[in-house]
């Protein structure tokens, strides 16, 4: 087995590494000096990684961990990040209601993108850290990663954060199919985000992206499936932590935008299940409570944040409408610069602090495709204080109108499968 300086001479002049060669990166990470696992890390994404350098390193970093027991009826989904993704806690409950397992292990919000960890945590109690046997013993969950689960990634996504490497397609690859497949699941549909307020920007790298997750998850045993999905604008109307939840709520009782219910319905389907019936007799509503309450929330908060959402969920009392300087049909609501505002509030996370209010939020009175007229209100932002000056000009620049009437497409881009 190759020593770590004679496996970073291998990849700094653009050689191929072999699986022996990620084992005891993996095995050893907690040894490894920083310096070295950051020159590992920059090698790959300056001379990237091979398929079968991708397919190996993911083996590894999911060997090196522990991992629940693979099931038929096990399934899962994963999402690149954007501007109210809010799918994932619409679609777990609606799954198990169907009769599926859902061991859905999910990530905080980075930047202007928010996280699904994060809009639970404004639900008061849940818990969304569960240890390894909860989650083994739990039908349907939605928790961060543990110690236990493809360790080597938990090191290895923290260099790349500070060594300019989260980009590299292999190292992304890795690190999400790593995680899914220590789930046990048998299939996973992934939500590849594409447009201004996405990872990837370009439908070409978003098709990179795509593929090579298909290939290394098909390449250990799963049923990969993954639908590339326009980001430009924001998904659904409400948009922050504690509003994200109660749209959930609202699109598990049946009455959630179309764009949003699109989305989760083809997620769903992808995964060989047809959720519309759950959702529509209230079973998936029901599935979500029982979630919350296994994940500690008292069950009298569970019923009232279904009855009446903010009667429980956190919500800033400072109301700023914004509206429109003229009349026309919505082509364009920049999701990234909603977003970048949203987090400049207080509802994300920046450089400067790791805190986040979950009160903090918005609601999109109108979308693409809405005729506006001049003066009318198609923005409300809930915030600690009003917005100031230069932050009510960038909300202008978000909104673009049209004189031409604009034709609302599907969400859904493309579809690539195992």
């Amino acid at each position: 087995m190759r020593t770590m300086p004679e496996i970073l001479a291998i990849k700094r002049d653009g050689g191929q590494l072999e699986s022996s060669d990620f084992q005891f990166i993996c095995k050893n990470i907690a040894s490894i000096p920083k310096e070295q696992l950051g020159a590992f890390l920059m090698a790959c994404q300056i001379n990237g990684l091979s398929t079968e350098e991708t397919s190996n390193l993911t083996q590894e970093m999911l060997s090196a961990g522990e991992r629940m027991q693979t099931a038929f009826d096990r399934v899962d989904k994963h999402s690149t990040g954007g501007v109210g993704d809010k799918m994932s806690i619409i679609l777990a409950p609606a799954l198990r209601a169907a009769g599926a397992i859902v061991p859905m292990l999910a990530g905080r919000g980075l930047a202007h993108t928010g996280g699904t960890i994060d809009k639970l945590e404004a639900i008061p109690g849940f818990n969304t850290g569960l240890t390894l046997d909860e989650m083994k013993e739990n039908p349907c969950f939605i928790s961060r990663q543990t110690i236990d689960i493809a360790p080597a990634d938990r090191i290895l996504y923290s260099i790349r954060d500070i060594t300019a490497t989260v980009p590299q397609i292999g190292l992304i690859t890795a690190s999400i199919i790593s995680k899914k497949a220590a789930e046990g699941i048998e299939k996973l549909v992934l939500d590849v985000k594409c447009g201004k307020a996405a990872f990837m920007q370009d439908i070409d790298g978003a098709r990179e992206l795509a593929h090579s997750m298909v290939k290394t998850g098909s390449s250990l045993g799963l049923n990969v499936t993954a639908q590339i999905t326009e980001m430009d604008n924001p998904i659904g109307a409400m948009l922050g932590n504690s509003h994200e939840i109660a749209e959930c709520i609202e699109c598990l009782k049946g009455d959630g935008p179309d764009d949003t219910m699109e989305l989760v319905y083809a997620q769903a389907q992808a995964l060989g299940y047809e959720i519309r019936e759950v959702i529509q007799n209230g079973s998936a509503l029901e599935e979500f409570v029982h979630m919350c309450i296994r994940q500690g929330v008292e069950p009298d908060i569970a019923e009232k944040l279904v009855d009446d959402p903010f009667s429980v969920l956190p919500k800033e009392k400072f109301s700023i409408e914004i509206k429109s300087p003229e009349s026309g049909y919505i082509a364009e609501i920049n999701a990234l610069t909603i977003g970048e505002i949203l987090c400049k509030l207080g509802a994300g996370r920046t450089g400067e602090s790791p805190e986040i209010n979950h009160g903090i939020g918005a609601r999109l009175l109108k979308s693409k495709g809405d005729y506006l007229e001049a003066g009318e209100v198609w923005i409300r932002f809930d915030s600690v204080a009003d917005l100031n000056q230069e932050l009510k000009e960038e909300v202008k620049t978000a909104l673009t109108l049209s004189k031409e009437e604009i034709k609302v497409e599907s969400r859904i881009i493309e579809i690539i499968k195992s």
